[in-house]
């Protein structure tokens, strides 16, 4: 398959006064930062909404060996914790965080995972949150990106636009090596470097996404990751912030990669293609098709990882898998 997608993250070479610039600790009176949650019931206007949902969102700038990189969150709890992507982040120190009155302050990783591309901040300051869309996003379904474009100057923009498709499933190269990331919401809000980790939200001012992709050829093509992964790992976070993704240990694929590849399997769920760790121990094998874990369905590695997620470290899941045919199950103990 070839690669016509990119992160929205913006490098930027260290030359200074521009990362401050324009920014004062007075702050602007004029923004209600207030710690709130942001919702219909809140707004009179769509224009109200907006202007509300901008002081929930921050614009990030990280140090790096040679520069900084200039990202964007949003706060999903009341207690100020930032959803961001974990490319923002990786790699860099000293994060600054850009509230929407012109203030900063700094935030601090609590959590990452690079395989959803995800990382919660903690910010030094409480402020405005965003709640998250009980519904699922449809096709057509009116969506507005904010975030920081390009550079610092254009943070807090807000861009307008639709779902164009759903649950995609698109390959990525990194350091790493090549890697998916599946069920995402496809809409055309302009975004740019900048824009990662920013929200993607719908008219009534709550979350459906998480934006972390544009094609870098073309128009009109981005990419956002659905807001419930991020929700599952905030959640935990709240109850605790020492709280550490719990390891399964299952490589495989589904039938979505299967499909980018031009190949087609029978039957949803994750094809083991090596175990590890508790999988392992568990007695999963190569060519096992894992089914549920814990009770919940798995059609794709994305429902797997959420499985997962959900669950923590030392906890007892239940494993539904098929054999050559026959339907098993077992139980394995998270690392």
């Amino acid at each position: 398959m070839k690669k016509f997608f990119c992160f929205l993250l913006s490098f930027l070479l260290i030359i200074p006064f521009i990362a401050g610039c324009g920014q004062t600790q007075s702050g602007d009176p004029s923004v209600d930062m207030s710690v709130r949650r942001i919702a219909t019931e809140n707004t009179s206007s769509l224009s109200d909404m907006l202007s509300q949902a901008r002081s929930a969102v921050v614009g990030i700038s990280v140090d790096l060996v040679d520069g900084y990189a200039i990202g964007s969150g949003f706060a999903i709890t009341d207690d100020g914790l930032i959803l961001t992507n974990n490319h923002v982040v990786e790699g860099g120190e000293n994060i600054t965080l850009y509230y929407a009155d012109k203030t900063t302050g700094s935030g601090k990783v609590l959590w990452t995972d690079a395989g959803l591309d995800l990382a919660v901040l903690r910010s030094s300051r409480e402020i405005p949150y965003l709640g998250v869309s009980l519904q699922p996003a449809y096709i057509g379904e009116e969506v507005f990106a904010l975030g920081t474009p390009l550079t610092l100057e254009f943070k807090h923009t807000v861009t307008h636009g639709i779902v164009s498709a759903l649950n995609r499933t698109l390959e990525t190269q990194s350091f790493e090596g090549v890697s998916f990331m599946q069920s995402l919401i496809q809409h055309d809000a302009a975004i740019n470097p900048g824009n990662s980790g920013g929200p993607l939200i719908n008219s009534a001012g709550q979350v459906i996404g998480i934006n972390t992709l544009k094609a870098s050829e073309g128009e009109g093509l981005g990419f956002a990751i659905p807001i419930e992964i991020g929700e599952i790992v905030t959640k935990k976070i709240k109850q605790n912030s020492d709280y550490k993704s719990p390891y399964l240990g299952v490589f495989g694929f589904d039938s979505d990669i299967a499909l980018a590849y031009g190949e087609k399997l029978n039957g949803e769920g994750v094809y083991v293609i090596s175990a590890d760790g508790p999988a392992k121990d568990a007695g999963l094998e190569k060519g096992d098709l894992v089914k549920q874990v814990g009770g919940i369905e798995i059609k794709n590695l994305l429902d797997l990882r959420k499985a997962v997620l959900s669950y923590n470290k030392n906890d007892m899941v239940l494993i539904k898998f098929v054999r050559n045919g026959e339907n098993k199950q077992i139980s394995a103990t998270l690392k």
